[in-house]
C-alpha cells in the first residue's frame, strides 16, 4: 500500500554553491542553518570530482565508487527530510563527461562543487522522519 502525506508549497530559495564545496556537505548545512526540515530540490551546474553510490538490492548494501574527473551536472534532484533529529539530505544525479557519457547514481559525501545552483522550495507541513524500512534496508521516509 502506498504510503503519503500532504505538504503545502513553501519558501523557495536559490543557492550558489562555491567551487571546491562538498555538495551534500553544503546543502545539508544551509538545511541546518535555515532550519528546513522538510523540502524538495533540483541542481545544475558540474563537479570536479564526484563521489557516488549504487545500492544494490540483493546484497542490501551500497557500493560507493569515484570519477576523478570534470563533469557535468545534467540532473540532479533531492530532498531534505528528518534522520536522527536533524536535517538528512538525501540526492541523486545524471553525470556528463567530456565525450557525452553519462553515468550516475546517489551522491555521496566528497562529491567536490565546480559551480553549482540550487532551486530549495520548502514544504509546510510535519516533517517526514526516516526510520529503517526491513524490507529493503533502507532509511526512507515514515509517512503513517
Amino acid at each position: 500500500m502506498t504510503r503519503a502525506r500532504r505538504f503545502e508549497p513553501g519558501p523557495i530559495h536559490l543557492l550558489r554553491l562555491e567551487q571546491g564545496e562538498d555538495l551534500v556537505d553544503a546543502i545539508t548545512a544551509y538545511a541546518t542553518s535555515e532550519r528546513i526540515q522538510a523540502a524538495w530540490f533540483t541542481y545544475l551546474g558540474a563537479v570536479s570530482r564526484a563521489a557516488l553510490r549504487y545500492y544494490d538490492q540483493v546484497e542490501m548494501a551500497y557500493r560507493d565508487f569515484t570519477i576523478d574527473e570534470h563533469l557535468e551536472v545534467l540532473s540532479g534532484v533531492g530532498n531534505v527530510s528528518l534522520k536522527d533529529g536533524a536535517p538528512f539530505v538525501h540526492t541523486h544525479a545524471a553525470l556528463g563527461d567530456a565525450a557525452g557519457r553519462a553515468v550516475g547514481g546517489h551522491i555521496n559525501q566528497g562529491c567536490t562543487v565546480f559551480s553549482l545552483e540550487v532551486r530549495l522550495e520548502e514544504l509546510s507541513g510535519e516533517a517526514p522522519v526516516r526510520t529503517l524500512d526491513e524490507a529493503s534496508g533502507l532509511s526512507l521516509w515514515g509517512l503513517d
